[in-house]
This record gives structure tokens, C-alpha cells and sequence, in this order.
């Protein structure tokens, strides 16, 4: 985006953009419209509909009828293609050869009105909403209740600036499969989400069988051979890309899509979703799974750009096995998605996005801003409701290259809404992150008026509150109450309707906790109280009600059933679960009164004690002995330890097993990196990937040339890794509520309890484990507590500046009073330097 007017001046009812290159024009006075709104004799059906839409609310917020006429533009407000209006001489400021150029719009008034023209027709369309934006009209969330239309009869107006999207695509966040399709893609249109370019990135190998399904019948060969067998039937199929015949039917096959549909701009060769890879010595030879889909698109790309057409593109994920980054260039038409889930070898996604771009294609992220089956619809769990997220990612991906965006997601606006509304803002300017905290107030104070300040709580709570740890019933208590306090600051019935929404969506996160902390016939119940409150709250978009619905299956809980009768293709009519009876207003304020009764916000008890991060070996302390504990079971995903080398030590040997879980074992090789706290540019200064995920034990030696204080990570992908540390070396693992252990099964490890210590406070994940001071007494037994939660344990006399220990405990343990740094012994164990330096004299 560029030549933006910034400028906004508001006096009594007259809204008005003005900058000095710009010519102020009246929309509006007195209730009189004093410029019709212009099309072109030609204009397309698009045009006319946006055309339509302006007039319909210019006049609903001046009260003036805005009357549609056409015309040659010079005159009026007028909208279209700018190729509607050759008189105006406009082409200058649009490139309409660029396919990535097609919603570039011009928004420029005049002394005779106001130019809306884009490179294309929703380019134009685009033009309308933002600026009715500019004058003040919001659609925050899906529903009609979340629609902000201003009431000014007065109206001047002062623009002259050509807008272009950041990102070519922002398909983001994106309607989930089973969503309410009007309401999604109206509000994609009114907050410029909708693009013209459709980059086709889906799984595409299924439906190239499909279509070529002779073809394929006729040359078993064409598919992947897997244990010694071309494996034809099996779901998700794969090719034999090493075969030349084969390659040859998937560059005709999109040859011919091209030229049947010439105005297609991309094909897909995203491979089939899972496994299943050619197992063949020449496909082997080719090399990486990557490499072997990338030649595939290499050759399509090819083809399709020598057909006369113009630039033609062909889009792939970089997702699943295909997530590492190739050792071959990709054709500059290729565009890569890279996946921010679901990514194979270790990688973090900065580096899969760095090792993509290095091989030339065009880059794209595929997010996961939610997923319903990892964040249920809850508040403070999805990437879409994280503004740090999001305000980190989008411009760090724009920067990397990245100028396509699609992102999975549910109909969580509940949970998500404010994410969910900021992110196509930030889409299409990414230097809009500086202006995130406006945005809010933008939100707030339109959407909540006299009760904005106690919604603003609320979304610090369930959007911005991600470094503190909660418990749920915290979550909800707070939620209900900051929700209390804006009922009590505000008559206006608008706004009292939005906050009824968020009413019943918390009630919906109460009743899901009460489901998920019951067992037997008590979570049976409690899962149908879940099921008919998102039942009877559908219509209001908050939830994402089929996903929840539909025999429960999102939940993956099989201890739960729905009676045939209930199930959801069931008519409402034949179904006992189903109530189609709307929530009044006296039930939403009964239901808010009895859960400020049944939840309670948490109030710590303690004081947080904050510790550094330089380490040093605990040994100085002379700690009495305890029992060796252990880190548990084999860990999964990204793990972080610490460790430090003393003089004449240049070396750290693991003993490493990788590929735990044999249905993983389609994953990468474990990435084992090493830092040492001395190396100035906070390099690696070892890095090994030899460990395959097989099931057998390897040597892993990692030389650096510092002594002291190292810190180990490895990753691998989640498939499960055993890592035995050197007996003679300290490990020692942090958590803290910003940066938790990530254990796994049932583990014990010891902590320290520093001199003059009162408390020992924190977080436990879980109920199941117990305390034992430094006499190795039980002085505390998780299992008291109703869930997971806070805890505090005073420590008695005489037990300041000893080890303590968590003792065969399940999930993580933050630690908020003492240092956060746990080990399965005194000899292991790195604490704090001024911890060490105090307490040794």
C-alpha cells in the first residue's frame, strides 16, 4: 500500500478525510445527496451490485437517497474497472497485464466527485467498502449484530490514494466447511479479504487419478511401490515421479485444464495428504520426498508457460513430508504455501520459510489460525486469537517473501473474533502492526461505547493474556464478571445485543469445562448440556456449532454418544436434543448471574520472584543428596535442556532414538542443535540430523569450542525421541509460565528452595504427583487439588535452602516463587548465578 491519507478529522456530524493533494468534496447535507453514483453503460454485473451497495449505505448514514446512473465517470461518484472509464485517464496508476495486481483500486475525489476504479471489477468493489470504512461503517464479526453503520447527515470527504494489497491473496482467516456461506463471504468482501487471483494450492494427485482414471488402470506403474507392490487402491495415493510416462500424463493433464479454461491462472500438484511415497530405487535416486514433488511442479510449470497465456502458475503446500526444503531450484511460477503445522525434520517454521525461498520459488504460508480439534472453540488456545501472533507473523512472513496467505480456522468469533477481524487489516498492510493497539480502541469503542473499558479486560484476557497461565475456571470467572461490569456501563440495546453474544459463549466454555472435568454418566450429561447450548446459539455465529454437534466426533471422546434420534441430520422437529427456542433476555442475564456465583477468579496468595538466566553448576551449594530422579518417559516435539562444560571438556555425547512411535516413523531425522552461552552471534555452534526415526539407539557427539553454560534443543516433529545424557554432565530443564516444561508421562525431578524462601508457589498442570521438602517428606499431594491450578506450600523452618522434589508427577510444573529450574539431582542441577553467589557464603 502507498500515498495513503492518514489524516481523519471529526467535528459534530461531518466525517472527513482531507490532505493537502487531495480536493474535499460534501457527499452529503441537509438530506440531500449531492452526487449520484456513476457506472458505465458496459459495466458488469459486479459493478452494478457494488454500485447498489454504496447507495444503499451512503443512505443509511446520511438519511440522503443516493440515486445509480450512468455516465462516462468525469462526473458523480464513480465505480468500476478503470477501463469503464476511458476518458479519465487512469491506466497510469494500474498494471492490468500483473495477475498480481488485479485488486489495485484508486480512491481520488475531485472537484466533480469521487473516483472508486480498480484494475478489475472486485478491485472496484473492494474501492466501495473501504471507503465506506473510511467513513466509519464496520462489520467486526459474521452476524448483522456486529455491524456498525454510523448516522452522519453530513458527510465531506478528502482521498487521493492508490491502495494494493501486501499480500496477494489473504484468504484468512477462511470460513470452515460447515459455515453459515453468505455470512462468511460478505464479510470477506467488506473487509477485503476476497482477491481475484485464485491460487490453487489443495491436494491434487487424488484428482489427477480421477480424471485420468484409464490412464492410471492401464500403467499400475504410474503408482507409488510400496513394500515391493504398486499400491493402486489405497486412500491417498501417490505417483512413481521417477517414471517419464507418468510425468508426461500429469503435464498433459494440466495443459489441458489451461486450454479449456484459459482465464485458469494456477493448476495445484500438491501431493495427496499423508504418507505413502514411492519406495522405487529411481524415484530414491531423485532424491528428497520434496525434490521429488517439486520436479512434478518444475515440469507443469514449464508446460503451462509456453501455452501463449501469460504467466501461469502452479501452487503447492510445503506441508507433511514435503515440508523440508528442497536441494533442487523450483521454477519461478512455482508458488510454495509453507505450512506453519504439520511440518516434518525438525524445522522451525523460520527455517523452513528461509531454506524455501533460497530455491526461488514464490512463497505463501498455509497457518492454522484454528483448528477446531485442538482449541474446542476455547478462549486463549487458537492462533487466531493470539494478536501477538499475528502481529509477529504476518509482516515476518511478508518480509521472508511470502505474498500468499491461507489459513484454516472455525466459526470460533467467540474466542477469535478480534484476531479474526485485525488479520485481513494486517493482510493488506502490514505496516498496520503499528497500529494494532488503534485498531482495538477502533473495536472497542464502536462495537461497546460507554462499556468499552471493561471489554477492553475481557479481550487482554482471552486475546492478549497468553503469557500467563490460567486456570479455567480463572478463565471463566474473569470473563463472566469483566462481561457484568460492561451490562452495568451501558442502555444501549446494540450493544447489550453483542454482549448477550459473548454471554452465551462463555457460558458455552463453562459447560465445556464441566463436561471435560466429569466421568461416567455425569460427562455423558454434561456433554449434552454442551451440545444444546451450541444448539440454541448457532444463529449467532460464535460458535462453531456442526464441528461441536455432529455426534461429538470433533471431540474425539469416545467415552460420549449421541442417541440416534439426536444425531444431527436428525430434523429439529424429530430431534430431543435439538431446541430451536431463542434465548431471551432474561435467561442470558440469569445464565451470567449464576456463573459469577459458580466460578471464582483466582488471587494469588504470593509474590512472583523473578530469577536471570545465567546458570551455574549448583555444586557450590553443597546440597544434602536426594533420591536421582528422572525427566520421564521418551519426549516429544521441541525440547530444551541445559548443561554446562567444565575446563578440558570439548564435547557432549548423546545416546539418541529417534521414531518412538512407529506410526510416525514417516518423519525426519531428530534436529539436534547446541548453544553455548559464549558464542557472541547466538549460532549454533553444533547441529547434527543423523538420527533417523527408526526405533535404534545412535551416538551423537556435539563438539564446541566453549566451556560453560550450553543449551540443547532438539525437535523431532513429534514422533517420540529418547535422549540419554552423559551421566558425568549436568542437565537441568526450566519452566516457567512463559516458557513450561514439556514432559511426558510420569517423571521426578528436584528444584531449590533458596534461603529466606516463605513460599513455594506456582502452576501445575495436572493433580496427579506429589511435594517433598528437603527431607524428602511428602509436604504437599497435587491430587487435593480439584484440577489443574495454582498451588502454594509454606515452607516450615529449617527447610530454606535445601533441594526439593516433584515426585512421580504428570505435566508441567511452573515454578513462580523459586527458581524455575528442575533436575534429577543437586549434581545436575544449574540454578541462577546470584542464587548460587548468595546462598554459598
Amino acid at each position: 500500500m502507498y500515498n495513503v491519507i492518514l489524516s481523519l478529522l471529526i467535528g459534530s456530524a461531518i466525517f472527513s478525510f482531507s490532505a493537502s493533494a487531495a480536493v474535499e468534496i460534501t457527499l452529503a447535507e441537509k438530506g440531500q445527496a449531492l452526487h449520484p453514483i456513476i457506472v458505465a453503460p458496459t459495466a458488469g454485473e459486479r459493478t452494478r451490485q457494488a454500485a447498489d451497495e454504496l447507495a444503499d449505505y451512503l443512505e443509511r448514514i446520511t438519511g440522503a437517497p443516493f440515486v445509480v446512473e450512468t455516465g462516462d465517470g468525469s462526473r458523480g461518484l464513480a465505480i468500476g474497472p478503470f477501463t469503464d472509464f476511458p476518458g479519465l485517464d487512469l491506466a497510469s496508476n494500474f498494471q492490468p497485464d500483473e495477475p498480481f495486481r488485479q485488486d489495485d483500486y484508486l480512491l481520488r475525489s475531485h472537484t466533480g466527485g469521487l473516483h472508486l476504479t480498480g484494475a478489475s471489477e472486485l478491485a472496484a468493489h473492494l474501492a466501495v467498502w473501504d471507503l465506506l470504512h473510511r467513513l466509519g461503517y464496520r462489520l467486526y464479526f459474521l452476524t448483522d449484530t456486529w455491524e456498525i453503520v454510523p448516522e452522519r447527515p453530513e458527510l465531506k470527504v478528502a482521498v487521493d490514494v492508490v491502495e494494493r494489497p501486501d499480500y496477494v491473496t489473504r484468504d484468512a482467516p477462511r470460513g470452515a466447511p460447515w459455515t453459515n456461506r453468505e455470512l462468511w463471504q460478505r464479510w470477506r468482501l467488506r473487509n477485503r479479504i476476497t482477491a481475484s487471483f485464485a491460487l490453487s494450492t489443495g491436494h491434487a494427485y487424488d484428482t489427477i487419478i480421477r480424471h485420468n482414471r484409464a490412464a492410471f488402470d492401464a500403467n499400475p506403474d504410474f503408482f507409488a511401490l510400496i513394500d515391493g507392490e504398486r499400491k493402486t487402491t489405497i486412500s491417498n495415493p501417490k505417483f512413481c515421479i521417477s517414471n517419464p510416462g507418468l510425468r508426461q500424463l500429469v503435464v498433459d493433464y494440466a495443459v489441458r485444464q489451461l486450454r479449456k479454461n484459459p482465464a485458469q491462472v494456477s493448476v495445484s500438484m500438491d501431493p495427496s495428504d499423508g504418507g505413502n511415497w514411492c519406495e522405487c530405487d529411481n524415484c530414491a535416486a531423485m532424491g528428497s520426498v520434496t525434490d521429488r514433488a517439486l520436479t512434478l511442479a518444475n515440469d507443469v510449470a514449464e508446460a503451462i508457460n509456453e501455452l501463449g497465456l501469460g504467466s501461469r502458475y502452479v501452487g503447492m503446500y510445503g506441508y507433511n513430508q514435503h515440508s523440508p526444503p528442497p536441494a533442487i531450484e523450483s521454477h519461478p511460477n512455482v508458488v510454495i504455501s509453507v505450512a506453519t503445522s504439520f511440518i516434518r525434520g525438525g524445522y522451525t517454521i523460520e527455517e523452513l520459510v528461509e531454506g524455501w525461498r533460497a530455491k526461488g520459488p514464490i512463497l505463501g504460508i498455509r497457518d492454522y489460525h484454528d483448528v477446531f480439534t485442538w482449541s474446542h472453540d476455547l478462549p486463549r488456545r487458537a492462533r487466531g486469537g493470539n494478536l501477538a501472533y499475528l502481529t509477529r507473523t504476518i509482516p515476518y512472513f511478508h518480509q521472508q517473501g511470502a505474498r500468499f496467505m491461507n489459513s484454516e480456522n472455525a466459526d470460533s468469533w467467540g474466542a477469535n473474533g478480534l484476531g479474526y477481524w485485525l488479520t485481513p487489516r494486517l493482510l493488506w498492510d502490514v505496516d498496520a502492526v503499528d497500529e494494532v493497539d488503534s485498531l482495538v480502541e477502533d473495536f472497542l469503542t464502536n462495537a461497546f461505547g460507554a462499556a468499552a473499558n471493561p471489554m477492553r479486560d475481557f479481550y487482554v484476557l482471552i486475546n492478549r493474556d497468553h503469557q500467563s497461565v490460567r486456570s479455567t475456571e480463572d478463565v471463566v470467572a474473569r470473563m463472566y464478571r469483566h462481561l457484568d461490569d460492561a451490562r452495568q456501563a451501558t442502555t444501549d440495546p446494540r450493544v447489550l445485543a453483542r454482549l448477550d453474544d459473548l454471554i452465551l459463549y462463555t457460558r458455552y466454555t463453562e459447560l465445556y469445562h464441566a463436561y471435560r472435568q466429569a466421568s461416567g454418566e455425569a460427562r455423558q450429561h454434561n456433554f449434552e448440556q454442551v451440545w444444546r447450548h451450541a444448539y440454541r446459539m448457532r444463529d449467532r455465529m460464535m460458535l462453531s456449532t456442526v464441528a461441536i454437534c455432529h455426534r461429538g466426533r470433533a471431540y474425539r471422546d469416545k467415552s460420549i454418544a449421541v442417541p440416534e434420534e439426536a444425531h444431527w441430520s436428525v430434523p429439529e422437529e424429530a430431534n430431543p436434543w435439538k431446541s430451536g427456542k431463542p434465548f431471551g433476555t432474561e435467561e442470558i442475564a440469569a445464565i451470567l448471574t449464576a456463573g459469577l456465583a459458580a466460578n471464582q477468579p483466582t488471587v494469588l496468595d504470593f509474590d512472583l520472584v523473578g530469577y536471570s538466566e545465567e546458570l551455574v553448576p549448583a555444586s557450590r551449594l553443597a546440597l544434602s543428596p536426594v533420591k536421582l530422579g528422572s525427566f520421564g518417559a521418551p519426549h516429544r516435539g521441541r525440547q530444551r535442556f541445559h548443561t554446562w562444560l567444565p575446563e578440558g571438556r570439548e564435547s557432549i555425547e548423546l545416546k539418541v532414538t529417534g521414531g518412538l512411535i512407529v506410526g510416525y516413523r514417516d518423519r525426519g531425522n531428530v534436529k539436534i542443535t547446541l548453544y553455548a552461552e559464549q558464542e557472541a552471534t547466538l549460532e549454533p555452534v553444533a547441529e547434527d540430523e543423523s538420527v533417523p526415526p527408526d526405533g535404534v539407539e545412535r551416538i551423537v557427539q556435539l563438539r564446541t569450542p566453549y566451556t560453560g553454560l550450553h543449551t540443547l534443543e532438539w525437535n523431532d516433529g513429534s514422533d517420540m525421541t529418547r535422549v540419554i545424557f552423559p551421566e558425568d554432565l549436568p542437565f537441568t530443564v526450566r519452566s516457567t509460565l512463559e516458557d513450561p516444561m514439556r514432559p511426558n508421562g510420569r517423571w521426578t525431578l528436584s528444584f531449590y528452595v533458596p534461603r529466606g524462601t516463605k513460599v513455594v508457589g506456582g502452576y501445575a498442570g495436572s493433580n496427579l504427583g506429589l511435594m517433598l521438602d528437603g527431607n524428602g517428606n511428602q509436604i504437599f499431594d497435587f491430587a487435593d487439588m480439584d484440577a489443574a491450578g495454582y498451588f502454594r506450600v509454606d515452607v516450615p523452618p529449617g527447610q530454606d535452602g535445601k533441594l526439593w522434589t516433584f515426585a512421580n508427577s504428570v505435566g508441567p510444573r511452573m515454578l513462580m516463587t523459586v527458581p524455575p529450574y528442575l533436575a534429577p539431582s543437586g549434581d545436575h542441577l544449574l540454578l541462577p548465578r546470584e542464587v548460587v553467589t548468595a546462598d554459598a557464603q
